[in-house]
């Protein structure tokens, strides 16, 4: 059979989100695989019926979709599932084309360690340590999964786990605590320096504008002073995981594992 990867995005109208994927193809492409695409579930093209078409035509006959997402959810359970012609399930022959295919589709980086291992990577980078007031970032959901929450907290706790004083986690809409909340707390524990990670996949509206102003931030920046209950803090703002290292890892051993390689 001839193997392909593919790698579905959200899709958006602003930021990096088409470079940071882009990057992760060229480094699989290098690793050996050699039909891999990207696709997006919105806005922005190729479609995810349109990406398994391409791969169609280029002979592809067994595909693995793997999403470039940070938290499993309604998106990867149900929507994406729908759009690849699954159904409700995880796996299964379609027809693309008039031609049989063999797909699957893995799962989100979710509870994965290496998400983890990424924030400690960017305290580092932001010459961070243990006394340094850590804040983890989310978009937060509205659906019932809560799926996103789960996942930004779950981080906290196991930064917080490796010996971390001051973690706290926020998110920019629909759950709690909000970031101002959040900030409010790592005040209240004296912290002098905040190290600000936005857990999200790419540069956006909401990494890029939305948090910053919640932040006290100037938007497109890497932090500064804020003041919080009349203290002046410091606070670095870090970029999202974008094409980092590590997630190419993930991206080729979940290739592996669906694609027998």
């Amino acid at each position: 059979m001839t193997k392909g990867i593919l790698i579905v995005g959200y899709g958006t109208r602003n930021g990096n989100l088409e470079e940071v994927l882009d990057t992760q193809v060229k480094r699989l492409k290098c690793r050996g695989w050699q039909h891999v695409r990207t696709a997006y579930f919105r806005v922005m093209s190729p479609s995810i019926p349109e990406a398994l078409e391409m791969m169609v035509d280029e002979g592809v006959d067994q595909i693995v979709a793997i999403p470039y997402y940070i938290s499993e959810g309604t998106l990867t359970k149900e929507l994406i599932p729908e759009k690849l012609g699954l159904g409700t399930s995880e796996s299964g022959k379609i027809v693309i084309k008039g031609k049989e295919v063999d797909l699957s589709l893995a799962s989100a980086f979710d509870t994965s360690f290496t998400l983890t291992d990424i924030i400690c990577d960017k305290i580092a980078d932001a010459e961070g340590d243990m006394d340094c007031g850590i804040l983890i970032l989310g978009h937060g959901t509205r659906f019932r999964t809560q799926s996103n929450m789960r996942t930004i907290k779950m981080n906290a706790e196991r930064v917080q786990a490796r010996g971390y004083k001051y973690v706290m986690y926020g998110f920019n809409e629909f759950c709690k605590p909000t970031i101002p909340e959040a900030l409010d707390e790592l005040e209240k524990m004296g912290v002098k320096r905040i190290i600000a990670i936005p857990l999200f996949i790419a540069l956006g509206i909401h990494p890029s504008r939305d948090i910053p102003k919640k932040l006290g931030i100037p938007e497109y920046s890497s932090g500064g002073e804020i003041t919080v209950n009349g203290r002046k803090i410091d606070l670095y703002y870090t970029r999202p995981v974008e094409a980092n290292p590590r997630l190419l890892d993930v991206l080729d051993q979940k290739a592996k594992e669906y694609l027998g390689e």
